[in-house]
């Protein structure tokens, strides 16, 4: 999840909870409206809706110790669910061309689902406008306190503001909760809802009046029956299978050429959109349709359910019920009862054993698919096995026939991030706590090209290739991806490294000796173009630079001065590129006092202290960098800042 959104929502104030499931419903229980974390996952929470889970599933909150975070206003847990999810914009307007009342309502009548949004180069602040519901939430974040207003006031001051508004169509998705715990009462949020997702969004004294006082009508305009209001009414199992009967609906309309459909309740407004004449993608005659369930299709799919049992079963049951028959005439009340109850648990038996029966089927298909891997695994390291010899033989054979200096070698070479196997392991599977270490680095391949011919070039005596694989900047690249995901998910970092951790994964070429080119805004003579240098630069597909790293090899300790060069041209790149994540110092010695301090001053914040991130250079609201400094030992990599 955004790391903006982690940081806001843990400056929101704190409530005991119970741990696990309990914990869940007693919020849900409580109509509790925040956010809910085990310090990985983050769930939101809208009058005890559970309205989006992200960084894992709910399941992760079993038996987990759990920190509740109230919200100091009833928008922002949808508005965070909402871009955490992500959305799609349909449409910008310019104020002064549509002002924001009237784009509300226009929204609000058209039972709009997402949220609009003002924050590009707008110098006082973000304003949102939260839809959902047929309710309208506005929240305002001002000044650079970021201070909150909520209501007409956020409102008013965002329908004074002068800028682009942008419409995002985005959807929240209610999550159930697992089994309650035995003994548990029920909670109201269960069994109550207001809208197709049961999330309860108190409506307004005139409206909640205006609701008790007006009949409800038929499509003739005659009074609805009882039947029909009770119909009304959708339920949580309803609203999951509204995609399954808007099929079934379809189908019967082609057969029957009539279909029965009930209107979901939300009017399309296409009318309302095509007078503001500019909100693109919206499809003015959409419509959902639900085809409720009869009883007499509950009792055709129970009585399927019951025909789906083995002929075993049938058969067994069957005979008992024949001489249950044939002794009724004669036996006592009492007899008549032992042989039901034999019956019953007779079939009970039955279902025990053909479950425990697929479950052992389950697993022995996992293991075949298992073992089939496994020998295909074995298979390709031994052909690797076999190629690498044969490399090794042609070299010894061989001798290099021209020579380079390591400077000029690595200052031509590139670094790609491949893989033996996609199926077997990624970075990005690793980040998601899918496969082990060992799994991730066998499955690794950090391919070189040269801008020179590699093949016979000797490097400080030795092979190009074994050269390369033996500096410290190839052993740093096969770290970072391989090691640092690990080291930040065991000591449950994830949130304060956000942007390190997300970036990780991301990345696809290394450039050994790398060059980063960024444009500087100069208040007197405009924009001024420069090059910055690192020793290696880490990018994206798209060549925009994630990290830079910068290598001390000497055998002094590591001083200030090192420092400050690597976070003077990390904040230019920085500035340029909202995507650069971490800034890197390596040293194969120490680092002094004085470097301590320096990395300390450039990471502790000033005006935006409050960041919950770990050693983060914060250049404003969107930009900023992880520094790091590293120690290289024995071949491997030692993170002394941050300290984990």
């Amino acid at each position: 999840m955004d790391g903006e959104i982690l940081d806001a929502v843990a400056e929101w104030g704190t409530r005991p909870v119970a741990d696990g499931v309990s914990g869940l419903y007693e919020l849900a229980d409580g109509e509790f409206t925040g956010a809910v974390s085990d310090g990985t996952t983050w769930a939101f929470v809208l009058n005890g809706r559970f309205v989006g889970v992200f960084d894992g599933v709910v399941e992760d909150f079993e038996d987990a110790s759990l920190t509740a975070y109230t919200a100091p206003d009833l928008s922002l847990p949808l508005l965070y669910a909402m871009q955490a999810r992500g959305g799609e914009v349909r449409g910008q307007y310019y104020s002064n061309d549509t002002p924001l009342s009237e784009l509300d309502d226009t929204l609000s009548s058209g039972k709009f689902v997402g949220y609009v949004e003002l924050s590009e180069n707008v110098l006082s602040g973000d304003y949102y406008v939260v839809y959902y519901g047929g309710r309208a939430l506005p929240v305002a974040f001002v000044g650079n306190n970021r201070r909150l207003l909520s209501g007409d006031e956020a409102f008013e001051r965002a329908a004074d503001e002068v800028g682009i508004y942008s419409v995002v169509d985005a959807d929240i998705e209610v999550v159930d909760l697992p089994e309650r715990p035995e003994g548990a009462a029920a909670s109201k949020s269960e069994s109550d809802s207001t809208d197709e997702s049961g999330v309860v969004i108190a409506p307004d004294a005139d409206d909640e009046a205006a609701t008790e006082s007006e009949p409800a009508t038929d499509a003739d305009g005659g009074a609805a029956s009882g039947d029909a209001a009770a119909a009304s009414t959708v339920t949580d199992d309803e609203v999951t299978s509204k995609s399954e009967s808007t099929t079934d609906a379809d189908d019967a309309a082609d057969g029957d050429g009539a279909t029965e459909a009930v209107d979901d309740g939300a009017p399309s407004g296409g009318d309302d959109f095509e007078s503001l004449g500019e909100l693109s993608g919206v499809d003015d005659t959409e419509a959902d349709t639900v085809e409720s369930a009869s009883p007499a299709d509950t009792d055709d799919a129970e009585a399927e359910t019951d025909h789906s049992s083995s002929d075993d079963v049938a058969t067994d049951a069957d005979a008992t019920d024949e001489a249950v028959g044939g002794t009724e005439a004669e036996a006592t009340s009492g007899d008549r009862d032992r042989l039901h109850r034999e019956l019953d648990a007779a079939r009970e038996r039955i279902a025990e054993l053909e479950t425990e029966r697929d479950r052992i089927a389950g697993e022995r298909d996992d293991l075949r698919a298992e073992a089939d891997r496994l020998r295909e695994r074995v298979a390709e390291l031994e052909a690797a096995v076999e190629r690498l010899e044969a490399e090794s033989a042609d070299d010894a054979e061989a001798p290099p026939d021209r020579t380079l200096d390591p400077d000029e070698a690595l200052s031509g070479t590139n670094l790609f991030v491949r893989y033996a196997d996609k199926a077997d392991g990624t970075v990005e599977r690793a980040a998601e706590g899918r496969i082990s270490a060992a799994e991730l680095r066998d499955n690794l391949r950090l391919e070189y090209h040269t801008e020179f011919e590699s093949e016979g070039v000797s490097v400080d005596g030795r092979p190009f290739e074994a050269f390369l694989r033996a500096t410290p900047e190839h052993q740093f690249a096969e770290w970072l991806l391989t090691a640092v995901v690990y080291e930040i998910r065991q000591t449950d970092t994830r949130a304060e490294l956000s942007k390190l951790y997300e970036a990780i994964e991301n990345v696809d070429r290394i450039d050994l000796d790398g060059e980063v080119d960024v444009t500087v805004e100069d208040g007197e003579s405009g924009a001024e173009s420069t090059t910055v240098t690192f020793d290696v630069v880490f990018r994206d597909k798209m060549g925009d630079p994630l990290f830079a790293a910068a290598f001390d090899d000497s055998r002094e300790p590591t001083r200030a001065g090192a420092i400050r060069s690597l976070v003077d041209g990390a904040r230019s790149v920085s500035q340029a590129v909202e995507a650069f994540a971490a800034a890197f110092v390596v040293t194969t010695s120490f680092f002094d006092a004085d470097a301590m301090e320096v990395a300390i001053d450039a990471t502790r914040g000033g005006l935006f202290s409050r960041s919950s991130r770990k050693s983060y250079v914060k250049l404003s609201r969107k930009s900023g960098f992880h520094l790091c400094l590293v120690e290289a030992r024995d071949e491997d990599f030692f993170l002394t800042v941050p300290e984990l």
